[in-house]
């Protein structure tokens, strides 16, 4: 299958096929190519989407289907059926709003808006860039090998992966923080190898001795963005330390995690 290049390309296709966690289609898909990221947090960087192939990703959520691309991360939400027989996510703490960035990549991917990447490219689409790997959907639902060769000549990388305890994933160490949402997590995390970055619910103590407050967060004044700063990059540099961050999200988001947390608290 081939897709036409358009007027509305700003991103190539970088993989289609099986997700590495269930085996299901999907699709990364990395914008911000040409006229770049408008992202205050992140600052310039390629961005890339994870994506199913055959559902919207609001479908997807609904459905189940998004283990796909987020594996077993608590912030999915669970799905409920009402007497209808019908499917909804609810208690979702995701701050990813599905309506907007996800949905626009995705619609544009059934239009044929975007090319394939021809790896053969030089210089490659990332050359002299930074990419945050999985803007949208785990890094770990695509092969090592699809990073590795699209992160050729980059400037750098950010990524984060919910699925650090599956010990395939460990080769993820070099590209992506594990993500965690405890400190106990987070120090067994540490003990596999990986650095963290830890969001950071209401009844847990700010910061551990090892973690600093992520820079680009609305506490830390937002003194550099993840461009500026490129230490979410797993064990690819020379940095020991982890990242903490406070729960953040809309409104919706945060009541969720108030809730969430209120009940593991109890």
């Amino acid at each position: 299958m081939s897709k036409a290049k358009t007027s509305e390309s700003n991103g190539r296709i970088i993989y289609e096929g099986a997700s590495l966690l269930d085996g299901a289609p999907i699709v990364v898909i990395a914008i911000g190519l040409g006229s770049g990221s408008s992202n205050r947090k992140t600052g310039d960087m390629i961005q890339t989407y994870i994506i199913r192939q055959d559902m919207s990703p609001i479908r997807a959520v609904h459905k189940g289907k998004d283990f796909s691309i987020c594996g077993d991360c608590i912030h999915r939400g669970i799905v409920v059926t009402n007497s209808d027989g019908e499917t909804k996510n609810v208690n979702r703490t995701c701050y990813v709003n599905l309506g907007q960035g996800v949905t626009s990549v995705y619609n544009t991917y059934l239009r044929n808006g975007y090319p394939y990447w021809d790896d053969t490219e030089d210089p490659t689409p990332a050359e002299g860039r930074m990419v945050r790997l999985g803007t949208y959907g785990d890094p770990a639902a695509v092969p090592v090998a699809v990073w590795r060769a699209f992160l050729m000549g980059a400037l750098g990388h950010t990524g984060y992966t919910h699925q650090w305890r599956d010990p395939r994933m460990a080769q993820l160490r070099g590209y992506c923080m594990a993500s965690v949402d405890t400190p106990q997590e987070a120090a067994i995390a540490q003990s596999k190898g990986w650095r963290t970055f830890r969001v950071g619910l209401p009844s847990h103590p700010a910061r551990m001795d090892n973690e600093s407050l992520c820079p680009a967060s609305a506490e830390a004044g937002r003194k550099l963005t993840c461009i500026q700063c490129r230490a979410c990059d797993g064990i690819a540099s020379s940095r020991r330390g982890s990242i903490y961050i406070p729960a953040h999200g809309g409104f919706a988001v945060m009541a969720n995690i108030k809730k969430r947390d209120a009940a593991q608290a109890a």
